[in-house]
């Protein structure tokens, strides 16, 4: 599915996209099989192939990184589609929204159906590793937020891994607002005793964590656990919605796994 596009290429858009499918050049596959066939001048067609050639080969390699720099963010849920169960979901928890003066509290993150928490003064850095091990990283609104933040936190040039932001994904695809917003439109239910905790509150918590509240620490733990399983979840639920068949544990399952912190 990711090489049914052709919108990365110079100069293609919307309209042109399905004249070329009309004609019935329908992949990246059947440009390169008849390139005398393409609706483009000899200039533009050699660029145009010169695209698809790259693209083809980088699908081809398996290179997450070329593909999603590539490809425009309202075509990235063709490479979520095709890697969700590969993929590493991933929150963070801040002491406010600048890097430069604030840190990171809590990182989770949901990789091969395993719940991670790395925590402050703990074990933070060992996401890092977990990064080394991931193919596709996603979050929910992380090339706005959380990679650059994290980038500056732990003074790393890049992440080292492609990442997809999915709130551009569910915002190509009719959804607005945030993740708590699009849960809701989706069905999802965040268990009572975390229900109402938001980013203001989660400030809080760390503030009383540090004075020695034990449970701030464990109900901003478990709130940033939720808030990666509910990423997940919405992603999940929304390619079934765009008609792939993936099978997903039940939200009560999910946040089962938040009874273990």
């Amino acid at each position: 599915m990711i090489d049914q596009t052709f919108l990365h290429c110079p100069g293609v858009g919307p309209k042109t996209e399905n004249r070329l499918k009309t004609l019935g050049f329908l992949c990246w596959q059947d440009c390169l099989a008849r390139p005398e066939e393409l609706p483009f001048s000899d200039s533009r067609k050699e660029q145009f192939l010169a695209v698809i050639q790259a693209s083809l080969t980088a699908l081809q390699k398996q290179d997450l990184a070329y593909l999603t720099t590539c490809l425009p963010p309202r075509e990235h849920w063709r490479i979520l589609a095709q890697h969700f169960s590969e993929a590493t979901f991933f929150d963070i928890e801040t002491t406010g929204l600048s890097s430069y003066d604030s840190f990171t509290t809590v990182i989770s993150a949901y990789h091969q159906q395993k719940l991670y928490t790395f925590v402050y003064e703990e074990n933070l850095a060992d996401f890092l590793q977990l990064v080394d091990q991931s193919k596709l990283l996603v979050a929910f609104n992380g090339n706005s937020f959380d990679i650059p933040f994290l980038e500056n936190s732990f003074n790393i040039p890049a992440i080292g891994c492609p990442h997809i932001d999915l709130r551009w994904i569910f915002y190509h695809q009719g959804y607005r607002g945030g993740l708590k917003v699009i849960e809701k439109q989706l069905g999802l239910h965040r268990p009572a005793a975390i229900h109402h905790v938001d980013g203001h509150e989660a400030v809080l918590l760390f503030e009383r964590w540090q004075r020695g509240d034990s449970g701030a620490r464990l109900k901003l733990i478990r709130y940033c656990q939720t808030d990666v399983l509910t990423t997940y979840l919405t992603a999940g639920l929304l390619l079934q919605k765009m008609g792939f068949n993936y099978p997903l544990p039940t939200a009560e399952d999910l946040f089962a796994l938040t009874d273990n912190s």
